[in-house]
């Protein structure tokens, strides 16, 4: 290829990585592209990696992985990856540190194999390796390696078009980037469901629909007890550890997490195709599970005990955007929700961890359930018959 034609397949590759109709497209599919480009252009490129930088507390980056005969790998990768002595001492890692590029030939007398990944890589039967810095604007750094199988490695040429490359590639990375970092706070932040549907264009005030859904409503006992005689610090990492054995479980039998009220949650389990009995069958699963959870942490005695409360309703809500102009929360409104924090507050005076309302305890099919009486709640007109599990049963 000579240098007019390696200059025209640069400019025609740049202009398609930043075109819309690329920009618009996930990035596996983009690397996947690409490949069969730069293969078409007599690059003999065997693998390509790059890793998506993002806002996430618990996940570092996610990881996307092109090779040439097995396709398109897309993972996400925790933050304990950067204590990890694989990470550490790693091309990747020095490139993101500051290093301007790192090429290790992998096979012949100039062989290279002082990292896992190279030692990794001539394993698999490839024979050269260069790792680049992708710049973003905002001074971030991630990182392009590309791989070949060629019995020479790549060329000078070879290697002057891909790095004409690498300025297009820092846009649509950094597009990717910005995009999977607004999708991962607001997930966090608001719920896999909701987070979806604000990106899907519902966050005007006053918007929603009504749904219908088991709702879930627990309360910490004892949590004002902890916070006078326990440094914030270690009221901070209790209400983390209780939250975990609480929220876990929500999410595990298909629920989400409204929010945190102080020591409470709120939760709810949408009514979907399998009807209304399973809904609230997942919302007494996920109550179970939650109080065995913290009774767990109870045992291991690495903080001071703590005992929980949980109510279970269902029924209609509105789903949507409630607040001020300039701040919304994304939750539910309803009697219903009203009425399971009133059965909650019961918990304790019944000494029960569960409690659910007569709707709910008809609607959960084949739930083993009997009445603790009559009750008055606050706020709501009529008494309300209030059942209990007959026993909790761990349902992992």
């Amino acid at each position: 290829m000579t240098r007019a034609d390696r200059s025209a397949v640069a400019v025609q590759l740049t202009g398609w990585l930043l075109a819309a109709e690329t920009r618009g497209r996930a990035l596996d599919q983009v690397l996947a592209d690409l490949g069969a480009r730069l293969i078409a252009a007599g690059v003999p490129v065997s693998r390509m990696r790059t890793s998506v930088t993002n806002k996430h507390p618990e996940l570092f980056v996610r990881v996307v992985l092109w090779h040439a005969e097995r396709g398109t790998e897309v993972r996400d990768v925790t933050r304990d990856l950067l204590v990890s002595p694989t990470y550490l001492d790693s091309p990747v890692a020095r490139v993101r540190a500051g290093e301007p590029s790192i090429r290790c030939h992998l096979t012949g007398p100039g062989a290279d194999l002082s990292f896992d990944i190279c030692r990794e890589l001539a394993a698999e039967g490839l024979t050269d390796y260069a790792v680049y810095p992708l710049l973003f604007g905002a001074g971030e750094r991630t990182y392009f390696s590309f791989a070949t199988d060629a019995s020479e490695g790549f060329s000078a040429a070879d290697l002057a078009l891909l790095e004409a490359l690498l300025p297009a590639l820092s846009v649509r990375v950094e597009i990717e980037s910005a995009n999977y970092a607004l999708a991962s706070l607001l997930e966090v932040y608001l719920g896999r469901n909701a987070a979806a549907r604000v990106l899907a264009g519902s966050f005007l005030r006053g918007t929603g629909q009504l749904i219908h859904a088991a709702i879930w409503f627990c309360d910490m006992r004892g949590f004002t007890a902890l916070a006078d005689r326990s440094p914030a610090s270690e009221v901070v990492m209790a209400l983390d550890r209780f939250f975990e054995a609480v929220a876990g479980p929500i999410g595990t039998h298909g629920g989400e997490v409204l929010k945190f009220i102080g020591d409470a949650v709120l939760a709810i389990f949408p009514v979907i195709a399998d009807g209304v009995g399973a809904a609230c069958g997942r919302a007494l699963a996920a109550a179970n599970a939650a109080v065995h959870g913290v009774a767990r942490l109870n045992q291991t005695g690495a903080m001071p005990p703590m005992d929980l409360g949980i109510g279970l309703h269902v029924g209609e809500v509105m789903y949507g955007n409630i607040g001020a102009r300039d701040r919304l929360d994304f939750t539910v409104i309803g009697a219903v929700v009203n009425e399971v924090c009133r059965v909650e507050s019961l918990c304790r005076t019944l000494a029960s961890p569960i409690l659910m309302t007569a709707a709910f305890a008809a609607a959960c099919e084949g739930a083993r359930v009997r009445s603790r009486g009559i009750h008055e709640l606050k706020g709501v007109a009529a008494p309300q018959e209030i059942y209990a599990p007959t026993e909790l049963v761990f349902d992992a």
